[in-house]
């Protein structure tokens, strides 16, 4: 399983997501999940390849073979 970080900026005009962080600019952050190949993510009622998770929910995924 490969954690990607990803950080999600507003702006006055719209939002931004990246995995890029820029210092002292509010954003909420986030992990994505992505399954090795020949596997899968699950929490035990969703499946998927990859999701976009918070730190606090994190530790319900576990990768499974496909």
């Amino acid at each position: 399983m490969t954690k990607t970080v990803l950080y999600t900026y507003f702006g006055t005009n719209g939002t931004i997501t990246s995995p890029i962080h820029l210092p002292d600019i509010y954003c909420l952050k986030k992990i994505r999940l992505t399954a090795d190949p020949g596997k899968v993510l699950t929490n035990g009622t969703r499946t998927d390849i990859s999701v976009v998770v918070t730190d606090e929910t994190i530790d319900q995924w576990t990768e499974v073979d496909k």
